[in-house]
């Protein structure tokens, strides 16, 4: 291919786009209040076994980093009871997938949280092949997102997401403890 053939070529695929700029911060503020709603769902549920002195939780900060976003500080939530010890990490949110994950550790395993789309229910694969020579930006644009906390359900042959509720929430947790 000659110098010319190139030329030709960029011609007649026009100018270049620019993508579109993405604000990092915006995402970083975005995905530091999806964590801060993930806490208060599970702190109301929480609440009447603290005011029982049945439980009790506390948080620490941990710092995250992520290419694109950089440094960053999150909480962990601690939860103690019954003798148990559960941890509730933030993962990160610049995932395959998934919006972000937060993770809840116990002494038998962990229970992944995800935010999904709300009609999600498991994984999606699509793949899509353009046979007219259209670029991207001119084929379907897939609707937008409406993100929501969801609960990763794993069985043998398949992982599916359940939405995030009071009675999901606490069969993770017993999933992951010494009961």
């Amino acid at each position: 291919m000659s110098k010319k053939d190139f030329e030709d070529m960029l011609n007649r695929h026009g100018e270049v786009k620019k993508q579109d700029e993405i604000d990092w911060n915006a995402q970083k503020d975005q995905w530091i209040s999806f964590i801060k709603q993930f806490y208060s769902s599970v702190e109301g549920w929480l609440a009447p076994y603290v005011e029982q002195q049945k439980l009790a939780f506390d948080y620490k900060k941990i710092t995250l980093s992520e290419d694109h976003i950089g440094t960053y500080n999150v909480d962990t939530m601690n939860i103690n009871f019954a003798g148990q010890q559960i941890k509730i990490e933030p993962v990160g949110t610049l995932l395959i997938g998934t919006k972000g994950r937060i993770d809840m550790e116990g002494a038998r395993g962990r229970v992944q949280f995800i935010l999904a789309d709300k009609d999600s229910k498991g994984i999606k694969v699509s793949v899509s092949i353009s046979l007219d020579g259209k670029p991207k930006e001119e084929q379907q644009k897939p609707k937008e997102p409406n993100w929501t906390w969801k609960i990763v359900l794993r069985n043998s042959r398949k992982i599916s997401y359940e939405d995030f509720t009071e009675e999901n929430f606490f069969n993770g947790l017993m999933e992951i403890i010494n009961g």
